[in-house]
């Protein structure tokens, strides 16, 4: 998942720092500088993505004539080389590069910051030699900044943590959440927090297996003799599952020496992006969007839609065609599904099955349990013996069946960015106030769901990720989730 998203309380006046131990010979692993590895690759890859941003913009004001530039080593030398320590300092001063709890969506923000902040100094500075480089360059190569820099943010996170793994996390209590949170942890290690195992806080004692996708198993933690039975060394992290298990635990948690303390309470619930600490330890949340926010998204969506359309109509055709020749019949279909307020919509894709695909699903859900429970539990299959050979699983894999959708976004009956629009069945799934409050907003061409677990997050996954997109929604993290959409399509992590 892009991360839990919830709201940090942390303890820092009661947690210190901890050394982590090796159950094997005790002693202290050294773990100092993966943090500083991780930092450096951040702060070269701006630079190198800075870098670029500036030769692009260059690059295409001398093509269509509007400026001339020195020779590539004096440009290096005189422009980029003074120029880039501002984008790499305002990220620095901003916090992009630390808190590897910061969820992804404000390091977005804070990426965006800086690089609008570069944007201003560095027309000021050109402003000084030409008016229309100022205007025209400057601001085209902080817009590829920062995108090139949001792609290798995701990318660099999700290599370091692969082969750091992330901090030892602890999770409190053994109940349910607790269990769905170790699953979410596990499954999304650009999150930084690597669950080995639970606190018992009293409540529950018993671990049964719980997913975010797929199952997980991890031992009941002994914090006061700092090694846990089954655990190969001690936790930095301290997950708390809500407020309640905060205030039963009170005593214990002012002596167990966690570096950190997080509360994570309900972050499908509350819209929490935003999230502003007040007088009295009050929350002051986000409020429900304006109609000025609903137009700047319509905006967005026709900006967006529109070129992208006409810019896919040849790759579109060239699809349809090697469908016609995999399967003869239709290579575009419409399929119903549920839109804003329940109304029923039309999508537009391009074919990825049999014709007879439903005659198929019924017979391989009546003679197999297994993927009887695979179906019931995800609404897809891994091996979907619908999807017709080659073409079929390419298109599933790299989302192009959904590119047609576009014209349902011109259309207005869809945005880019929102949940996706289920079938009726699929979201019968749901409970009926979930499905009234998925209903309030409009369908999306891509989502938080579709940039994380996508295929890989169960139902309770999906309404997480909906639930909290839904009431966190704002041209910030719609921006974000359409920039990491690529990345996502790319690697094809949960396509099916």
């Amino acid at each position: 998942m892009s991360d839990v998203e919830a709201r940090i309380a942390s303890a820092a006046g009661q947690a210190l720092p901890v050394r982590r131990a090796s159950a094997a010979t005790g002693r202290p692993i050294k773990a100092a500088g993966n943090g500083w590895r991780l930092t450096g690759a951040l702060v070269v890859s701006d630079a190198a993505c800075g870098a670029v941003g500036i030769l692009m913009a260059s690059g295409v004001a001398e093509l269509i004539g509007i400026a001339r530039f020195p020779p590539l080593p004096d440009f290096v030398a005189q422009e980029i080389a003074a120029i880039l320590p501002l984008l790499v300092g305002l990220s620095i001063l901003l916090g992009v590069y630390g808190g590897t709890t910061m969820s992804q969506l404000e390091r977005f923000r804070r990426r965006a910051t800086a690089n609008a902040t570069f944007i201003f100094s560095g027309t000021l500075l050109w402003a000084q030699k030409d008016i229309t480089i100022a205007l025209g360059v400057v601001p085209l190569a902080g817009l590829v900044s920062l995108v090139l820099g949001t792609w290798m943010d995701l990318l660099l996170r999700s290599a370091f943590w692969r082969s750091h793994s992330g901090a030892p996390t602890a999770i409190l209590g053994t109940g349910s959440k607790s269990q769905f949170l170790a699953g979410l942890l596990s499954a999304d290690p650009t999150l930084g927090l690597r669950p080995i195992g639970f606190v018992a806080d009293g409540q529950q004692q018993s671990i049964a297996p719980a997913g975010a996708g797929k199952s997980t198993q991890f031992p009941i933690l002994d914090i006061e003799t700092s090694l846990g039975s089954g655990a190969r060394e001690t936790p930095e992290v301290l997950v708390v599952p809500n407020c309640r298990a905060l205030f039963r635990n009170e005593l214990a948690l002012s002596r167990w020496r966690f570096r950190t303390i997080l509360l994570v309470d309900r972050f499908d619930v509350l819209p929490s992006f935003g999230l502003q600490m007040g007088h009295f330890t009050t929350l002051q949340l986000a409020g429900p969007s304006s109609p000025l926010s609903s137009l700047a998204k319509r905006a967005l969506d026709l900006a967006f839609a529109t070129p992208l359309l006409l810019l896919t109509a040849p790759v579109l055709a060239l699809l349809a065609l090697a469908i016609k020749i995999s399967d003869p019949g239709p290579s575009f279909y419409r399929q119903w599904r549920v839109g804003r307020d329940g109304k029923p919509i039309q999508v537009l894709k391009l074919r990825t099955m049999y014709q007879n695909a439903e005659q198929r699903l019924q017979q391989v859900l009546a003679s197999d349990s297994q993927m009887r429970e695979q179906w019931h539990r995800f609404y897809k299959l891994t091996r979907d013996p619908r999807i017709l050979p080659g073409i079929g699983g390419f298109l599933r894999r790299t989302s192009l069946d959904e590119v047609p959708q576009l014209w349902n976004v011109m259309r207005g009956d869809m945005s880019l960015v929102g949940p996706r629009p289920f079938p009726k069945y699929h979201l019968d799934a749901f409970d009926p106030a979930f499905r009234d409050i998925r209903a309030s907003v409009p369908p999306g061409l891509t989502g938080l769901w579709q940039i994380s677990s996508r295929s890989d997050g169960d139902l309770e996954t999906q309404r997480a990720q909906d639930g909290f997109y839904i009431r966190n929604r704002s041209l910030w993290l719609d921006l974000y989730i359409l920039i990491a959409t690529i990345p996502a399509v790319i690697a094809g992590q949960g396509a099916k």
